[in-house]
């Protein structure tokens, strides 16, 4: 009997040696993956965004600019940008439905990653009553990993704006109301409304299920932008608001 025990340790033993290399394979092969998907954004912010060094600009423009003529993909309808985090600087693409881009980069190629996509539904000039932009929420915080960071209000306090860029040379200020988690199919990705009340209903009901409380309420006027990404917490979603501030026109 020992000696049948000692056989079986053996086979075990043997085996580690194999799980240990399979194991290895594959954190290599998630790690291309991430540098692959990390470095096509990253030559492309490079090469399509720059900074304006002319002193003659408009109030409260920073100089930042997208080149849109060195964006060949027609799909891409805005960049999303914020200051901080700033890793979140990407081009937001459309197509006619929500799937071509889930797994697709700029390139129209596969992607784990995927690309920054608004909701089919939208229209590209952004004066829709709710906009809706999707990301993944990728480990390494690419896309809307980063998104996560809202969940403590600390974090709220100090990063307040996003800003979206479009090809009739405008920029967008919007300001954070809200962050709160909420199911796939919820109700938060209603993008028209039938009515006044109903907008209202729907922006006091989403604040009242925040993350926190940060004060802030649009009106029924205001336009809004919805960021969705997946949430820790099983097949939910984390969903950062804001609404429209300021449109400047860029020179």
């Amino acid at each position: 009997r020992k000696g049948v025990i000692f056989i079986m340790k053996k086979k075990r033993i043997g085996c580690l040696p194999v799980l240990m290399i399979f194991s290895l394979i594959v954190i290599i092969a998630i790690g291309f993956i991430y540098y692959k998907d990390g470095k096509t954004y990253s030559d492309l912010e490079t090469e399509v965004t720059y900074q304006k060094k002319e002193k003659k600009k408009s109030k409260g423009d920073d100089g930042y600019r997208v080149n849109w003529k060195k964006l060949k993909n027609k799909d891409v309808v805005g960049w999303i940008r914020f200051k901080h985090p700033k890793i979140i600087s990407y081009p937001i693409m459309q197509k006619d439905d929500n799937d071509f881009y889930l797994h697709k980069n700029i390139k129209k190629e596969y992607s784990f990653a995927g690309s920054i996509f608004m909701d089919y539904h939208n229209h590209k000039n952004f004066l829709d009553s709710n906009t809706l932009i999707y990301g993944h929420n990728m480990a390494n915080e690419s896309m809307f990993g980063s998104l996560k960071k809202y969940n403590e209000k600390s974090y709220w306090k100090k990063n307040k704006y996003f800003y979206i860029y479009t090809r009739d040379g405008k920029r967008r200020k919007y300001k954070i109301y809200n962050a709160c988690i909420v199911r796939p199919g919820s109700e938060i990705y209603t993008y028209r409304f039938a009515s006044n009340e109903n907008m209202d209903k729907y922006i006091k009901y989403y604040k009242s299920i925040g993350e926190y409380s940060t004060g802030l309420t649009p009106s029924v006027k205001d336009k809004l932008v919805t960021l969705s990404t997946c949430a820790l917490q099983g097949s939910r979603r984390f969903v950062v608001q804001g609404y429209l501030v300021e449109t400047i026109t860029l020179d």
